[in-house]
């Protein structure tokens, strides 16, 4: 772990102990003791900054920032919207999972579309918000009732 790399070096410069002793000490191997001590005379850090693997993004990060502000202006885009955007903007031809994967990697999840039941009446909404409001939260006891609405064939998932 860094905090043990970090201790070796506390060791070696504040308490001037050698690889060896630091070895015995800390219950390492001497060549891991001697490594970490490598690297940190040569980069000031006990650990090097590993490259990054794996294939480079296909997306600009202009193009990440056009799909983000046509995401906050219309948060009800479909993925093939907003490929056919990038493609007429940026010339990019990416396949929907490219811009799904990259929406994930920017912390977006997955939208889902809200229709109010065909039931619901704002006004009694809010007469029983205002009814139910004059009580403490200890009072109250609900029950969860769950439907299913044959009439709305629509997707939930965007």
């Amino acid at each position: 772990s860094n905090d043990l790399k970090r201790r070796v070096i506390h060791m070696s410069q504040r308490l001037h102990l050698s690889s060896s002793d630091i070895s015995k000490l800390l219950d390492m191997p001497l060549r891991v003791v001697q490594r970490v001590r490598q690297v940190w005379n040569e980069i000031g850090e006990v650990v090097r900054m590993r490259a990054r693997s794996g294939r480079a993004h296909l997306m600009s990060r202009e193009a990440v920032n056009m799909m983000l502000a046509l995401l906050e202006h219309s948060p009800d885009l479909y993925l093939d919207e907003i490929q056919d955007q990038l493609s007429s903007v940026h010339g990019l031809e990416l396949s929907l999972r490219t811009i799904s994967r990259t929406l994930k990697r920017l912390g977006m999840t997955m939208k889902k579309l809200l229709k109010p039941a065909a039931e619901r009446c704002e006004e009694a909404r809010r007469d029983f918000v205002f009814e139910v409001g004059q009580y403490p939260a200890e009072y109250l006891v609900t029950a969860d009732e769950a439907a299913v609405n044959i009439l709305t064939t629509y997707r939930a998932n965007g």
